[in-house]
């Protein structure tokens, strides 16, 4: 009897250590914690204020990655690579110190060509008891246990076609690791599951041979979320469900989409950040306001020849540009640019009018939406619950509080909106200034949001969501912060932060 009250204390200790101390196991073991979610344990309390002699329990400085930290109990995962030497690496690194426990490195024979913000080192890693699982786009999908010894892996071809990186993050899924390979063409085009006890294939759905999706030639970055028994997917040309046990398709909506924010589930609602170049008006450049030949020629023809020399055309005109990302180059695209091929050096009205009516068919006010989960077959836009179509963000996912769904874009704007019926209650630029590639989190009436500058702004949660504090960091932050317990974890271009009141 005193054996077992002894073994059943030691129990009670043990969770007190790990469950008081780190948080549950769980809580933090993929890219935005449980489901993609953003959303902490409900007895998580990380600080509201942090700096780099504020609340700050350790800072550790990282090689080049910007996956997301990944907890389980009092390990940290994540990835990092050294191109210069062809090493990718999985790092694991103690809770408590920021010492690192192991280190696993991979010598890739070719790299994948990352973003031009990215890196080789961008998909978040997933945890369970049984280890980790992590995919690099230059070598595939391997799982470690939870010492670093390699369990199985899984290679993948390098996407050929994907100028942009692959950064998908694998999610766990009862028995299956599931994967977003969203690039190349048709017959590449797939979401796949594995059976994550021994890396065998279970299914491979190819998304746009089984539902109607426009294959606009760019990858998808959208990490899958589940809904019940099904599977649901952002990717390039719309959002689909597909049944978890087998693949096959649920419903599917065909919608202008680059298919790169996650979405979120709430109260069996799906809300996703639906963003394309063309898809609102304030992105979209002047060129759209020169429908005919005659007016381009009006007032741009110089030399009176009947033609558009390219140096004619206004260095500042634009077929897009992305307002409120000062801090980015290349974020713009010009007309100059987009007739660059022109083998003359000059454009005709056929050219003209030719490339104007290829853009113009894809222009379409779109942004922010709310789906039903439980539907059946092809969706119309008689599905959609509500849409709202100002201040969407490109990459960054959002975050559901209360009766309210968060989204933080380029510029620091915030939306927070009615989750029932779409009604804007705040649209204010209360965030830093410049571009956001990290997702928000919340924790304890608090919203985390990261800039792409540095700097992590906390938010008090409600429909006016007011500015708690502005917290400047070293380095650059396109990772997604984690929290778990009463710890926020923050990952630089520089260092990894944790954090704790």
């Amino acid at each position: 009897m005193k054996i077992f009250l002894l073994i059943g204390f030691l129990a009670v200790v043990f969770n007190f250590i790990t469950g008081g101390l780190y948080g549950q196991g769980d809580e933090w073991a993929q890219f935005r914690g449980k489901n993609a979610s953003g959303i902490a344990a409900d007895d998580a309390k990380p600080p509201a204020v942090i700096g780099e002699d504020t609340n700050l329990v350790w800072r550790i400085d990282l090689l080049e990655g910007s996956s997301s930290p990944v907890i389980w109990n009092d390990h940290i995962y994540l990835t990092a690579s050294i191109e210069e030497a062809g090493e990718l690496q999985i790092l694991c690194i103690d809770r408590s110190t920021g010492n690192q426990v192991w280190r696993s490195s991979l010598f890739p024979q070719k790299f994948e060509n990352p973003h031009p913000v990215g890196d080789l080192a961008p998909a978040t890693i997933a945890a369970d008891a049984s280890g980790i699982y992590v995919y690099f786009a230059s070598d595939g999908l391997r799982c470690l246990d939870h010492d670093g010894n390699l369990k199985w892996e899984f290679p993948i071809p390098v996407p050929e076609s994907a100028n942009y990186g692959s950064p998908n993050s694998p999610v766990i899924m009862d028995d299956k690791i599931i994967l977003n390979l969203d690039y190349g063409d048709v017959n590449r085009r797939s979401l796949l599951a594995l059976d994550k006890a021994t890396g065998t294939t279970v299914w491979k759905t190819l998304t746009q041979e089984v539902t109607p999706f426009i294959n606009y030639g760019y990858p998808g970055y959208s990490t899958p979320v589940r809904y019940h028994d099904q599977v649901i997917l952002h990717r390039c040309g719309g959002i689909a469900a597909y049944r978890l046990s087998d693949g096959s398709p649920v419903w599917w909506f065909q919608i202008m989409t680059n298919g790169i924010g996650t979405p979120i589930i709430n109260n069996d609602i799906i809300y996703i950040t639906a963003w394309m170049e063309l898809s609102e008006a304030e992105r979209r450049g002047a060129f759209f306001s020169y429908d005919t030949f005659e007016k381009v020629l009006a007032d741009m023809d110089k030399n009176g020849n009947g033609l558009m020399e390219l140096d004619e055309i206004p260095e500042d005109m634009m077929v897009f540009s992305r307002p409120g990302v000062d801090d980015i180059e290349g974020t713009q695209f010009s007309v100059r640019k987009f007739f660059r091929n022109d083998k003359d050096g000059s454009v005709n009205e056929e050219e003209w009018i030719q490339k104007f009516n290829y853009l113009n068919a894809v222009v379409d006010d779109f942004g922010m939406m709310a789906i039903p989960a439980e539907k059946k077959g092809e969706l119309s836009s008689d599905d959609i619950l509500w849409m709202q179509m100002e201040k969407n963000p490109e990459v960054p996912s959002p975050v559901a509080f209360g009766d309210c769904i968060l989204m933080v874009s380029d510029g620091g704007w915030v939306t927070c909106m009615d989750a029932e019926t779409g009604i804007v209650h705040l649209q204010e630029r209360i965030g830093a200034p410049g571009a956001y590639i990290a997702s928000p989190v919340s924790a304890d009436g608090k919203i985390y949001l990261a800039s792409y500058s540095g700097k992590i702004t906390v938010l008090k949660e409600g429909k006016q969501p007011a500015v708690i504090s502005m917290n400047p960091l070293d380095g650059k932050i396109l990772a997604t912060p984690a929290i778990s317990g009463n710890n926020l974890y923050v990952r630089t271009s520089k260092h990894l932060y944790a954090f704790k009141n």
